[in-house]
């Protein structure tokens, strides 16, 4: 596993990310945004606001795909 596509985002934990569907992405950025709307702490609120960013590159990217 190397590390530029770790860090671009398309390997985690052996998974490839791009062989999700991209419903997959979406699902998973809808739930981060429940999450988001109960946090209270400003670094899971950065987290969650990261994830939900990821979630949402990644399924536009497997549709244009």
């Amino acid at each position: 596993m190397s590390k530029a596509a770790t860090e671009a985002g398309y390997i985690y934990d052996g998974l490839l990310l791009k062989e999700q569907p991209a419903a997959y992405y979406r699902t998973t950025a809808e739930h981060y945004r429940k999450l988001l709307a109960e946090t209270k702490t400003p670094r899971l609120t950065q987290y969650l606001g990261e994830m939900i960013a990821r979630c949402e590159r990644l399924a536009r990217e497997i549709e244009v795909v």
